[in-house]
């Protein structure tokens, strides 16, 4: 190969009946040439006897120093005529023996290659097998990339660390014999590199007289080259040619077998690497942890050794570091905010196109000088987009030039910076429905302070009013009767107040802890109120979403404080029954009821059946209430659990 001073050189001879190219050789005798020799060199020797007896010998035949020739003649015929059959038969010997030995390797090597072991190790057992069956002083294998167009040493010996180092990664279309060899799937040698005027001055610092670079097939397809050199010059015979031909179909084939294999891992990672970053970011809102995870879950999926992710700052053009993962991140974090189109990242961000370097030094526009100095030589960044909109960039970087080569790991970047995305956006959404949710719960409040302890603190302001005017008028009986009053919705309000805290405090339950916070509740609520309260369920709750969570617990405790305000009721039974469709809660107390067509056009209960109505709606459920004179009153409470995202 070219990288290593071989030349492309003369193609095979070509066969001069059919015009076809003669792979490998020259001629050799073989059992057919000696049958033939036995029976054609007698006759003709024979022959020549007897026209020279006839000729030279027919006047001396009769005496005795021409009888003496005439036996002379014949004895060194029948010399030479041995020394000929003697010849052919040594030749064929070790011709038999050569092949044996081939055939005792490719053996060899069909056995290994048809193993499990690893890819590296099967092309350096074989290649150990093929240098002496093909007499070659130096050798080394090939794996060729087809995407890349690009071809690796897998193995040698013989040759050079610094010629093997020229070799990788070459591309084919740079080295002549390789890409002669994987275009035409066929041979090609060079039986004297000396005496070619062309040669590279490599091959004479490797000593490199002649060389042969064979294809290494599976199914018509070349997936490596073999490469074998000699010190001296040399002829390839035609069973050596059929020798590398059985090499090439072994060891073309225990390629593929890794290629496809390494391909099958390689998907395997990829979904691998979707999954779970799909399980985070589905799991989850915040926005620190699910990009987190997402990052340790790409690093461990790739060759990278750092990543990080960039977002855009909403209404304005600049980048903000949002995340860093892996090695180095102070390096990462010396620049942490970048305008669209400055660095590597806001480039990407204006271009909207994934960059991909291997030589990251030599890129000025990469402006963080601590990476470059801390060895990064690899460095991928791609935009995320959600529907046609740039949320942020994803970025990688690794501290090795070879790392990113693989497509699939390619391909996972991709695909990971699609659920990134989404994931980000959804973040960013959620927020602004928690906030959202935060604004309207306030209104809620704010509603329930007015109606409730605001008009209560109006009362005791007007009555505090009438007290004076009752001192200053010297009516201290009915002045003590006012402040008696007045203690008593002092009370009642001291105890809302208590049980608005208390209702504050249980609403921000820990997701998942729904059933566990309505017996705490129900416990604080029997110790406040005197009123027993039971809790009847299966104990399985199906799973809700934190804010349908919240929503219950409110209602919840504005149904259990107008049973203590108004119900003058002494038992309260909570039902809480699940299904796979959806979640009811029954409140049932046994107090006074009231009659449900003459309800007041303000206050309770028709502003506390409001609030919880309202509630119930903004999680898409449904709220009733059943009550009776007398009889109590029961509050059901309804909502689904299909779309809840636990």
């Amino acid at each position: 190969m070219s990288q290593i001073g071989w030349p492309p050189r003369r193609p095979f001879p070509q066969d001069m009946t059919t015009g076809e190219e003669h792979p490998l050789g020259t001629w050799g005798p073989s059992l057919k040439c000696l049958r033939w020799a036995s029976i054609v060199l007698p006759i003709a020797f024979l022959v020549l006897l007897d026209i020279l007896r006839r000729s030279f010998f027919e006047r001396h035949v009769g005496t005795l120093p021409g009888l003496l020739v005439f036996y002379v003649v014949v004895i060194v015929g029948v010399v030479l005529f041995a020394l000929t059959i003697f010849r052919i038969v040594e030749i064929l010997q070790r011709r038999i023996v050569d092949q044996n030995r081939q055939l005792a390797a490719l053996n060899d090597i069909a056995s290994v290659a048809a193993s499990s072991a690893p890819l590296t190790d099967i092309l350096n057992a074989s290649l150990h097998q093929i240098l002496p069956s093909m007499k070659a002083d130096a050798g080394l294998v090939c794996i060729i990339d087809a995407e890349q167009e690009e071809h690796s040493v897998a193995c040698y010996t013989g040759f050079s660390r610094d010629m093997v180092k020229g070799i990788q990664r070459a591309k084919l279309k740079d080295d002549h014999v390789a890409y002669e060899v994987y275009r035409t799937g066929r041979p090609v040698l060079n039986e004297d590199v000396f005496a070619d005027p062309g040669v590279h001055d490599r091959a004479r610092q490797e000593g490199i007289a002649a060389f042969v670079s064979a294809p290494l097939k599976s199914e018509g397809e070349v997936h490596g080259i073999l490469a074998l050199g000699n010190h001296k010059k040399r002829r390839y015979s035609d069973d050596d040619r059929k020798f590398l031909e059985g090499i090439g179909g072994q060891l073309g084939t225990a390629i593929r077998k890794a290629m496809l294999y390494e391909q099958a891992q390689s998907q395997n990672r990829e979904m691998s690497a979707l999954l779970a970053v799909g399980r985070v970011v589905t799991s989850s809102f915040d926005m620190d942890e699910l990009l987190n995870a997402s990052l340790d879950t790409l690093l461990q999926v790739t060759s990278a050794n750092t990543a990080e992710v960039w977002l855009l700052v909403d209404g304005e053009e600049s980048l903000t570091q949002r995340c860093v993962r892996g090695l180095h991140k102070e390096a990462f974090m010396e620049q942490t905010s970048l305008g669209v189109g400055a660095g590597l990242p806001g480039r990407v961000a204006q271009s909207g196109s994934i960059v991909l370097y291997h030589d990251l030094p030599s890129h000025p526009e990469f402006l963080r000088k601590q990476v470059l100095q801390a060895g990064f030589q690899t460095y991928s960044a791609l935009p995320l987009n959600y529907r046609g909109k740039l949320v942020g960039v994803l970025a990688v970087a690794a501290l090795s030039p070879d790392a990113l080569r693989n497509q699939g790991e390619v391909r996972i970047l991709e695909g990971v910076g699609e659920w990134l995305a989404v994931a980000i956006e959804n973040s960013r959404l959620y927020q602004q429905v928690q906030d959202a949710a935060v604004i309207q719960e306030r209104e809620r409040l704010a509603r329930e302070m007015h109606d409730g302890m605001a008009q209560l603190l109006g009362y005791v302001n007007t009555q505090t009013i009438a007290v004076k005017k009752l001192l200053s008028d010297e009516r201290l009986t009915d002045a003590l009767d006012e402040l008696r009053r007045m203690e008593d919705v002092v009370r009642d309000l001291y105890a809302d107040v208590r049980e608005g805290i208390l209702g504050l405090r249980t609403a921000a339950l820990k997701h998942g802890s729904l059933l566990a916070a309505l017996e705490e509740y129900s416990q604080r609520y029997m110790d406040l109120s005197g009123i027993t309260v039971a809790l009847a369920g299966d104990g399985r709750l199906p799973a809700l979403s934190p804010s349908t969570e919240v929503q219950l617990m409110r209602i919840l405790q504005e149904a259990l404080t107008n049973v203590r305000k108004h119900s003058r009721a002494t038992h309260v039974t909570v039902g809480i029954h699940g299904t796979d469709a959806s979640l009811g809660i029954t409140i049932t107390d046994n107090g006074a009821g009231f009659d449900m067509a003459r309800l007041p056009a303000r206050g309770w209960p028709r502003f506390g059946l409001q609030t919880m109505r309202e509630r119930a709606e903004a999680v898409g459920g449904t709220l009733a209430i059943e009550s009776t004179l007398g009889r109590g009153t029961t509050v059901l409470v309804s909502v689904p659990v299909a779309g809840q995202r636990a």
